[in-house]
């Protein structure tokens, strides 16, 4: 009896630490692309960060609003187009500012870009860190 309760629990150990092998999603994560700021130096990615920090407030309140308009029973359309333009609006605005700072809008974008197997490459672009 007794070695048979231990063989179960050597035998449950085991597939535990087997099964972290199943864990790993091939596809590398997106790695450092959520920094996005390259070589820059540090004071400029500081000012970017205080000056977008309004627009980026207002496109994190427009997700909520339009997160919440599609729970709805009934989602009023009209507002949900209202909300997108918006949001769009927004990033288009971070985007210009960053422009203007001098970040780099493809860096490090390489042959690898793109759709891959119905998953996105180990690059991505700018926009996707917004």
């Amino acid at each position: 009896m007794r070695k048979g309760v231990i063989l179960s629990l050597l035998l449950i150990a085991g597939l535990v630490f087997v099964s972290v092998v199943y864990a790993y999603f091939p596809g590398g994560g997106l790695g450092t692309c959520l920094s996005g700021f390259g070589n820059t130096d540090t004071e400029t990615v500081k000012k970017f960060q205080k000056d977008t920090l309004p627009m980026r407030d207002d496109l994190i309140t427009k997700r909520l609003e339009l997160r919440r308009e599609f729970s709805k029973e009934n989602p009023d359309r009209d507002r949900i187009a209202t909300l997108q333009k918006e949001i769009i609006g927004i990033r288009t605005n971070i985007l210009k500012k960053s422009d203007e700072v001098g970040f780099p809008a493809w860096k490090n974008v390489g042959k690898n870009y793109g759709m891959i197997e119905r998953r996105m490459s180990r690059v991505c672009p700018r926009h996707m860190a917004l």
